[in-house]
């Protein structure tokens, strides 16, 4: 604070010292926050969400958003205790065993965070549809990992494999709106990972669940765009009409003309076209 700004208030509080300023509130769109490990005691800083929006979303679920998709998990840094939430009585009883045990030292190293987390939640015995929620996420923190070094693109093909094989496990009695996304989520990785037959057989699966929920979420639409990529046996994981259409032109813009043939065919739609030619002319301007 400038040295006139505080005689200012020496004076207006009768030479008293003024009191401290109030703390900055938390960041809108989320930020660090003191978190308290479960087991041991240990604070840290984790981050935690704010608000924030998202427009429309990729064939796997992942958001478009000015943020980061998926958010940081806590972690306890002695540990490396993922924190889930709350847990029970019960569960804090087991986690010292499961922090100490092999299975989950050996993953610490090897496999991301929401894969451990999903590891996590299975040993504890909470429902499937979390651990297979935890799990698709992971998937896409794989996806991250391997754009920035290819040689881990294996492990994302091991954690969808993972997911569609789990999803096709699933108990009869699962929710039908759990199902509907679940199945529609591994119908994507299925096509993702090439098997277009299976991503098909799981498609229709999610389409049938999709019939028997009160809760439809626009999954029709989705799944009928689904069903058009897998029998042209594109495995891309951001096929242009599958994106937002703003997300498509900005692909478009970067394809200049070149790409698979349907790519091409989409781009030169006139609307999208029309769009192009206005962005470009921008590009070639800027500094």
């Amino acid at each position: 604070m400038a040295w006139w700004i505080a005689m200012l208030l020496q004076a207006a509080t009768g030479g008293q010292t003024p009191p401290a300023e109030p703390p900055s509130p938390p960041p809108l769109h989320g930020g660090p926050a003191k978190t308290t490990c479960p087991i041991g005691g240990e604070t840290f800083e984790a981050w935690h969400a704010g608000s924030y929006s998202t427009y429309g979303a990729r064939p796997d679920g992942r958001p478009y958003s000015y943020m980061s998709f998926p958010f940081p998990l806590p972690e306890c840094p002695g540990n490396r205790l993922i924190v889930l939430g709350t847990y029970s009585p019960a569960e804090l009883a087991r986690l010292p065993a499961i922090l100490a045990g092999d299975p989950y030292r050996r993953m610490i190293d090897r496999e991301t965070s929401y894969y451990r987390a999903a590891w996590l939640a299975t040993a504890l015995g909470r429902g499937a549809v979390e651990a297979l929620d935890l799990l698709h996420q992971a998937t896409w923190q794989a996806k991250d990992e391997a754009d920035h070094k290819p040689e881990r693109r294996a492990r994302t093909r091991r954690y969808q494999t993972e997911f569609a094989e789990r999803v096709a496990a699933l108990a009869p009695d699962t929710r039908a709106p759990d199902r509907v996304w679940l199945q529609m989520r591994a119908a994507n990785a299925l096509r993702e990972l090439g098997r277009f037959r299976e991503a098909q057989l799981m498609r229709r699966r999610a389409e049938a669940s999709w019939r028997e929920s009160d809760d439809s979420e626009g999954w029709d639409a989705v799944l009928a765009r689904l069903r058009v990529v897998i029998a042209r046996r594109d495995g891309s994981s951001e096929p242009l009409d599958m994106i937002p259409e703003s997300e498509a032109v900005r692909r478009c813009v970067d394809l200049a003309g070149r790409g698979e043939a349907f790519d091409r065919r989409f781009c030169a739609q006139p609307a999208i076209a029309a769009r192009v030619a206005q962005i470009r002319p921008a590009r070639r301007t800027s500094p």
